[in-house]
């Protein structure tokens, strides 16, 4: 049969996942330019659908939203810690890197209560509680952000976590 836009999306995803995984893989090897080309293209689809969520959200089924959000969050997030020398390049080749819609995807797809909201969510208590004091960007604002990433309805679900509780510790420093 004939395949749905939810399913395009779907398979989307999964591919810009993929490239994702891959890069990784390729940069731990030592293949730079392999890993960086599987980035971007990583991006491009992650790019394509966050461009078809914001335009016609009711397109988007809400599970699909959420790993969009993380997707694209993550990105912009980590873009946005660049030195400033790489992330002209990175703007170059088409990476946003914009800290404050980072911040803003990567809350609300930890809010959805979706199946990638946990991603997000530690994704940004680390980015507060051991990102942030190391590179000197830390700030008194970010201690009620913490608190309420861990007091989230996603964090309550798996309070013995490990990494929650290595979280709640560097926000107890």
């Amino acid at each position: 049969g004939e395949v749905g836009e939810e399913e395009k999306i779907d398979y989307t995803l999964v591919s810009a996942d993929a490239h994702l995984m891959g890069a990784m893989m390729q940069m731990v090897l030592g293949s730079y330019v392999k890993g960086a080309w599987n980035i971007r293209a990583a991006w491009s689809l992650y790019s394509t659908v966050f461009t078809v969520r914001e335009q016609t959200p009711e397109s988007v089924p809400p599970h699909l939203r959420c790993i969009v959000d993380f997707g694209v969050g993550m990105f912009n997030l980590v873009v946005s810690l660049l030195p400033s020398a790489y992330l002209a390049i990175a703007h170059m080749v088409g990476f946003s890197g914009d800290r404050e819609q980072a911040m803003r995807l990567l809350n609300r797809s930890s809010a959805s209560g979706e199946f990638w909201a946990p991603f997000s969510n530690l994704l940004l208590l680390y980015f507060y509680t051991q990102l942030c004091p190391n590179l000197g960007l830390s700030s008194p604002e970010h201690v009620p952000l913490v608190e309420a990433l861990i007091a989230q309805d996603v964090a309550s679900k798996i309070p013995d976590s490990c990494l929650y509780m290595w979280m709640r510790g560097g926000c107890a420093r």
